[in-house]
């Protein structure tokens, strides 16, 4: 009775330590940055959601580029993972849809590669200018650039930012409008906008700080979200 007991405890506390998510999966993958360079797999819970990179493998599932999938799969927590592994391991339960898809169009992202981005706001009485790259947020608070402090970017930080820049038409957001006017009597500060690549720096129109045009103000916040987390 007692090892009956005992094997229902195992189970239960088993499947405590799991849960399982429907995901969907991109029919293409992308360069991303784990340990080491690779290829990753786009995920997202929810077909309004933005994709993100999936660094990790799931156990039972063979990936075909150029399918659209929803897959079930079961998430569990592994307890003291290796150096530099994930904590997670997923595993498929069944594969609710399989989709051939088109080959992908190549976007401005593919060709050529985001290197950093770049957000100024500036009046008489305030100055802010921060530069994000792959691996570090700096902050300037002085037109001198001189008082700066600075960390690292996660991985998380910079694959949401590339995710946000996937939504904008990066060689138009100089002839965006601004939703308002106040920087012109001094009501806010100039705020900008650059995004540069191995090929070209692009530089958004002059808006104001805090109310950036609609196409960008998802972008613009993260950078300023991050920021915050600096000061």
């Amino acid at each position: 009775m007692n090892n009956i007991v005992l094997i229902i405890s195992f189970i239960f506390l088993s499947a405590s330590c799991q849960e399982t998510k429907k995901i969907y999966l991109a029919s293409y993958t992308k360069d991303c940055q784990g340990v080491g360079a690779q290829k990753c797999m786009l995920i997202k819970e929810s077909p309004e959601a933005s994709w993100q990179f999936f660094y990790d493998s799931i156990e039972g599932f063979e990936y075909e580029e150029g399918y659209a999938y929803q897959i079930e799969v079961a998430i569990k927590k592994i307890e003291n993972p290796l150096a530099d592994a994930s904590s997670l391991q997923y595993k498929l339960v069944k594969i609710l849809s399989k989709e051939k898809k088109q080959p992908r169009a190549q976007n401005n992202l593919e060709s050529p590669n985001i290197i950093d981005v770049e957000y100024q706001a500036v009046s008489r009485g305030y100055f802010l200018n921060t530069k994000i790259n792959k691996s570090l947020i700096t902050l300037f608070k002085d037109r001198s650039l001189e008082n700066m402090v600075s960390k690292s970017c996660s991985q998380n930080d910079w694959s949401y930012l590339l995710s946000a820049i996937k939504k904008i038409d990066i060689q138009t957001i100089n002839k965006l409008k601004a939703p308002s006017k106040k920087r012109s009597f001094d009501g806010a500060p100039h705020g900008q906008l650059k995004i540069s690549t191995t090929n070209k720096t692009y530089t958004s129109v002059s808006f104001d700080h805090g109310n950036p045009p609609k196409e960008i103000k998802l972008l613009v916040n993260h950078i300023l979200s991050l920021v915050e987390s600096i000061e």
